[in-house]
Formats: C-alpha cells, sequence, structure tokens
C-alpha cells in the first residue's frame, strides 16, 4: 500500500518477507543517536533475529522507499491463554522520515491487521517527552491509560515518566 508523505515522497507500506531482512537491519544500523534516544531497538544480526522469532502471532509492517527501509512497526502477540488477543505495539522510523506523517499511517494500517488477526487490544509504552510519538499514536486511535513515573532510563542516567497507551480494537 503506498503512502505519500507530507513532503512528496511516495513510500510503500508491507508486511515483511525473509528477503527484506538485510535492509531491515541496514535502517537499524544507520539510526541516529537521536532517533534512538528513546528505543530500545536491536543493534545487531543476533539480536533482530532473535527478536522477530519472538513474532509468532504477531504482525511486522515495513515502510519502503524504493528498496530502502525506513520504518518499522510491529504488534507482538502475548501467547498465554490469560493474554490471548492482546499485542503489545513497536514501531521505529528512521532519522529521515520523521514528522513527515510516517507515524500514524502504518499504525493504522498494522491496527486493521491486527483486527483483522483476532486481536482484541493492543497496548504500548512511550516516553512522556516523545510528542512526536505521542500525537501519531493518539491520530492512530490509542488513549492515554496511565503513567509511570520515572519508567525509562536514557543513556545520560536521566530517568523519564513513561505513557501506556491502548487501543480496544
Amino acid at each position: 500500500m503506498d503512502f505519500r508523505l507530507k513532503d512528496g515522497r511516495v513510500v510503500t507500506v508491507r508486511s515483511f518477507k525473509p528477503g527484506d531482512f538485510a535492509a531491515m537491519l541496514a535502517m537499524f544500523q544507520s539510526l541516529s543517536a537521536e532517533a534512538l534516544r528513546f528505543g530500545l531497538p536491536p543493534y545487531d544480526r543476533t539480536r533482530l533475529e532473535r527478536w522477530i522469532s519472538g513474532l509468532e502471532g504477531g504482525i511486522l509492517l515495513l515502510a519502503f522507499d524504493g528498496r530502502k527501509v525506513v520504518s518499522v512497526v510491529m504488534i507482538f502477540g502475548r501467547g498465554r491463554t490469560r493474554f490471548k488477543g492482546l499485542g503489545e505495539f513497536v514501531t521505529y522510523i528512521h532519522q529521515d522520515y520523521q514528522s513527515e506523517g510516517l507515524g500514524t499511517f502504518p499504525a493504522r494500517t498494522i491496527l486493521q491487521e491486527a483486527k483483522a488477526k483476532g486481536f482484541h487490544r493492543v497496548s504500548l509504552e512511550v516516553v512522556a517527552d516523545n510528542t512526536g510519538a505521542i500525537k501519531a499514536y493518539e491520530q492512530a486511535g490509542f488513549l492515554h491509560e496511565g503513567r509511570m513515573k520515572d519508567g525509562f532510563l536514557d543513556d545520560n542516567g536521566k530517568y523519564h515518566d513513561q505513557l501506556i497507551m491502548g487501543i480496544i480494537l
């Protein structure tokens, strides 16, 4: 599915295929320190492979600009019976594509897929200072559900509050 960014570039959002692994790894390896400031991405092949293997029952979408991966959006399923239908939302956007509208469209797309796949609820945690991400999550339909005081420790040793957001599909 194609999506036009605010600056006119067109990206294609589609499901992950095994042949996409190298391009996805390249995106993570090219993320700036600022893009990684509030994230916990895998930084190397081993960690990324382990991360993807944990997606059983989940969904992984990629946004491409040509052959270059510029965004990764995932919903991890929770396998235990008491957590059936519950998912955890994770997204990363390359710094050259932030503030271009790329946060909301893939989020809405993956939430539609999650509903079709039988998910009931999807939640996320986001650093309260990450206002751009919070705006995109709100536009995708996520609601504020709570706040964890000092729930995230950054690379500089500073604690930040985390917001808990969720959506019932």
